[in-house]
């Protein structure tokens, strides 16, 4: 009886096989990650993954097409709440009444005071929150405009997808400022970075927890961390994970005290920075695993097809043509003189109807034997076209069906016409870009924001315009002089739609339905005429 945990175990060492062998052959050597027994050891070593995205004719338009999708379009900040908006007090009294109840909870307010905020109070935390809001604003823009040093933001989102989806895993160094706060984000090349195993003792760490749409609150609580290490040659350098407060040294890994404790036992050591690791999740390592690993023979074997077709043009073993001579021999100069004549002179114009000339004597004259010279072309038994297109092929949408992209999304736009490149594009867009994106939202807003202590916006990526804007447009017109829709309200779907920004109208009759105020301007006209 087949064992399936054996039979599992017997085809991921397969698979490894294959990698190390594909990667010997690439000229990837051992990195040397065995100096300490925690650190762990990836299921499938990175650098062979990212040179097969180099080597392979069907990775790259996949990867490609998630960076660009999920990660190219941008971000913008989405607000808690508008404080321009009809229900901007409502939201607010809502705010202060859940901040009265978690201050209640927490023995900061007294049993007796009352949770609703008056309307004076409303008025005025309105005030307060709606300038605080502005001072965030420009603190994120600022943030993201110089996170980074040698590129934009966008770049960054679109390394760290290439090499999420590539090798399973991505990496950014957290840099903070002089008082603590997150400063730049460093790319990290993920198949240089290796995990170590999680750290037996808790550790105490300070998270940010939502209490209103507009109020952070700082607990305490206990985690297992885990640290990293990377190497260039035969240097390593540590980090410690986004948040953890301990002071760890980057040379060595180990826990200090404080850092004068770490600078007394080395004076040229320094803390250790801190890390944020993404990955795909996988059920049987703390390492990701790339989407597409299912499909590695194929990407291989794809590899190899390239491979024959580009060697027969220097390794074809059957010639164009065959002279044969029966009953007889050639001349001992015809068999250079044939081969200078058909290298070197049939080519060009002027010698398209030169004749070749072949001299034969028989065996043995007076004999009555006959000499033939003949002269047969060998084309039906060349190779005509590249061999094994309908393999590649098939492996081609293999790969694509592992990271579940249209073919349209690839590069291939044969046979499509307009309803099925739009069915294929919302079917990305729903079931593949958008849950990523999403994953994407979550870890900045959970990790990034709350660690910089913004309450007022979220961040949200930008998606591409797959919609027919003109056709929305009409649509958002129609709904608008009707009055379904106000004016404000169309220009928030027009941001949607275009991914723009467009500027905030303070006057009252974009909050109103245009018939409203037509029939007011009309009322008014009549008024005066009557008068």
């Amino acid at each position: 009886m087949i064992d399936p945990k054996r039979a599992t175990r017997d085809r991921g060492d397969a698979t490894n096989a294959v990698l190390k062998e594909m990667g010997a052959a690439l000229g990837v050597d051992a990195r040397g990650f065995s100096f300490a027994e925690a650190i762990i050891e990836p299921p499938y070593d990175p650098e062979t993954l990212c040179l097969l995205l180099e080597h392979s004719n069907s990775l790259r338009p996949n990867v490609d097409a998630y960076a660009t999708n999920i990660d190219g379009f941008g971000h913008k900040l989405q607000a808690a709440i508008d404080f321009d908006s009809e229900d901007a007090d409502e939201r607010v009294a809502e705010c202060v009444f859940l901040e009265r109840v978690a201050a209640r909870e927490r023995g900061e307010l007294d049993e007796r005071a009352p949770l609703e905020p008056t309307e004076a109070e409303v008025r005025s935390r309105r005030d307060e929150l709606r300038l605080l809001a502005r001072v965030e604003r420009a603190r994120l823009r600022s943030f993201f405009d110089s996170c980074t040093f040698d590129h934009s933001f966008v770049d960054l989102r679109r390394m760290t997808r290439q090499d999420l989806e590539v090798t399973g895993n991505a990496t950014w160094e957290c840099l903070r400022d002089a008082r603590g706060r997150l400063a730049r984000f460093v790319y990290v090349p993920s198949f240089t970075v290796r995990l170590l195993a999680l750290d037996q003792d808790p550790v105490e760490v300070d998270e940010r927890v939502r209490v209103s749409p507009v109020s952070l609150h700082t607990v305490r609580c206990r985690r297992r961390l885990r640290r990293f290490v990377q190497t260039d040659g035969d240097k390593r350098t540590y980090f410690k994970s986004l948040g953890d407060p301990r002071v760890i040294s980057r040379k060595t890994g180990r826990v200090f005290e404080s850092v004068e404790a770490l600078k007394r036992e080395d004076l040229t050591d320094g803390p250790a920075t801190e890390l944020l690791h993404f990955a795909i999740h996988s059920s049987r390592s703390p390492y990701g695993v790339p989407r597409w690993i299912g499909t590695l023979l194929s990407v291989l074997g794809s590899r190899a097809m390239e491979e024959v077709n580009h060697a027969y043009f220097d390794n074809k073993s059957v010639p164009p043509l065959a002279l044969l001579v029966s009953g007889g021999k050639i001349a001992p100069t015809s068999a250079p003189r044939i081969e200078r004549f058909v290298e070197e002179e049939l080519k060009g114009r002027d010698n398209f109807h030169k004749l070749l000339i072949i001299e034969a004597e028989p065996f043995a004259k007076g004999d009555g034997a006959r000499t033939r010279v003949d002269i047969k072309p060998l084309t039906g038994a060349q190779q005509q076209d590249a061999l094994f297109q309908g393999y590649d092929s098939r492996n081609i949408d293999k790969v694509g069906s592992s990271f579940r992209v249209p073919a349209l999304l690839r590069g291939d736009s044969k046979d499509f016409n307009r309803s099925v490149a739009d069915a294929q594009l919302i079917f990305a867009e729903d079931q593949v870009f958008a849950p990523e994106r999403d994953s994407f939202d979550h870890v900045m807003n959970r990790r990034i924001l709350a660690d910089l202590g913004i309450r007022f916006w979220s961040f949200r990526s930008q998606t591409p315009v797959t919609r027919d804007p003109e056709r929305l447009t009409v649509s958002i017109e129609k709904l608008v002089r009707v009055g379904v829709l106000t004016p404000e309200e169309g220009r928030q779907l027009a941001e949607d739609v275009f991914n723009t920004e467009l500027r905030k109208l303070p006057d009252e009759w974009v909050k109103k339905p245009i018939t409203l105020t037509l029939a007011g301007i009309q009322n008014s006209t009549d008024g005066a005429a009557s008068s």
